[in-house]
């Protein structure tokens, strides 16, 4: 019998979809609807509905755009066919009318200034666009929110219209669904706006957060509002055959692999078989426990790793300091740190990425046995939180995610 808690918690679940033909040209697709799914993209679908097969849905929402309905319908497919799926223009991609249908190099050559602000600062980041050429020509520019009250029916903020959209979003779904669980089909800014808004996450980190096709990412809503969001699970997927999601930006600068301490001997080397075939340049670990022994553990098939230890673990701006040493002696390639520490120092390194203090890091839900995933690409690129809580356990039938449902495991190594 359910508790009144458990009767009022809500549970998401969030994909992004399937590899598309954009993705493949490595085109910016924004709210263009031109993009289809590619005979990948579907394929990864079907594999998704298949890890989620076995789940219990109340309700299933798709963003209107063709590449996130085709991905729910492949998953749909799996799972139930006779779901009734619900699409919502509320879902769409960031609205990137300048750029849309350019490839991402292009963007970077010929709009360097407005690129780098999009990265940075992409709450200050807005688009103008007007009618020319063909009745088609648009040009994007830059802007800052002291600009606001010069807006124009042709001019918007990108970021800062989205999170709006999706907060109105989370205010229509929320009330009605209530002590349900949730699958939402959307895409990858969409999915970042739906994690930001549900852990109160401000719009100037909304490239902090990684979104690969057909990723899945889990949220909680203990009283079943959005104020009460916890993130669970984030970009997993291994169960598309992605050992570890790939590093962003060039691939450049550093990335660590956070590994929550006290961790038994079967989760221990689950772990280490998980991360064979990764190259660990070093690791990071606390002195002052038998964190030492697990990590050698893990490293046991790694001998050309350089190992550190500290003396505080309980402090991240301990790690820091030693992280961001690391960080600048290679800024031209991707250098990998294996870091363990508890899971509320984790939560607090991930929370500091998210600009959320100590307090707003209980929201973050590290679990035992698995592994979370950072990337510092440089200073010309916020941090990125790439996955957290990825499943490292080949042979078991179901992962629980502690999400109150059973999620079975196809993972693929």
């Amino acid at each position: 019998m359910r508790s009144k808690h458990e009767e009022r918690a809500t549970r998401v679940i969030l994909v992004r979809h399937g590899q598309s033909t954009y993705n493949a040209l490595g085109l910016y697709q924004g709210s263009n609807d031109e993009s289809v799914l590619t005979d990948v993209g579907r394929s990864d679908a079907r594999l998704t509905g298949d890890f989620l097969k076995g789940v219990v849905f109340d309700a299933v929402y798709s963003s209107s755009l063709k590449r996130a309905r085709e991905t729910a319908q492949e998953i749909l497919q799996v799972i139930s066919p006779h779901v009734q799926l619900k699409v919502t223009d509320k879902l769409r991609e960031t609205e990137l009318p300048a750029w849309q249908g350019l490839a991402f190099q292009y963007v970077r050559e010929n709009f360097p200034k407005e690129y780098r602000l999009w990265k940075q600062h992409p709450h200050e980041f807005w688009m103008e666009f007007s009618e020319g050429f063909e009745g088609q020509e648009r040009q994007g520019r830059q802007g800052s929110n002291s600009d606001l009250s010069r807006l124009t029916q042709q001019q918007f903020f990108p970021a800062l219209d989205l999170y709006q959209r999706v907060r109105k979003f989370w205010q229509e779904i929320l009330p009605r669904h209530r002590g349900q669980t949730v699958l939402i089909l959307a895409h990858g800014g969409t999915n970042r706006a739906l994690i930001s808004t549900a852990l109160g996450i401000k719009p100037d980190r909304y490239h902090c957060i990684q979104q690969s096709n057909c990723s899945i990412s889990v949220l909680n809503f203990p009283d079943g509002s959005l104020h009460s969001g916890q993130l669970e699970a984030m970009n997993l997927n291994t169960h598309i055959g992605e050992h570890l999601p790939k590093p962003q930006e060039g691939g450049k600068g550093l990335r660590l692999l956070l590994v929550p301490s006290g961790t038994n001997v079967a989760q221990t080397q689950n772990i280490a078989k998980f991360l064979k075939q990764v190259r660990i340049d070093f690791s990071l670990n606390s002195i002052l426990d038998s964190y030492h022994i697990t990590v050698q553990q893990i490293l046991q098939y790694h001998p050309e790793t350089v190992q550190f230890e500290v003396l505080r673990e309980d402090i991240p701006e301990a790690w820091q300091a030693v992280i961001s040493k690391r960080s600048i002696a290679n800024p031209e390639q991707l250098t990998t740190g294996l870091v363990m520490a508890n899971e509320a120092t984790i939560a607090r390194l991930i929370g500091h990425i998210f600009g959320i203090n100590s307090d707003g890091s209980e929201r973050i839900s590290v679990k035992k046995g698995t592994i979370s995933c950072l990337q510092y690409p440089g200073d010309r690129h916020p941090p990125i939180l790439q996955a957290m809580n990825i499943l490292t356990a080949p042979n078991e039938s179901t992962h629980k995610l502690d999400t109150g449902w059973a999620v079975p495991s196809k993972v693929i190594f």
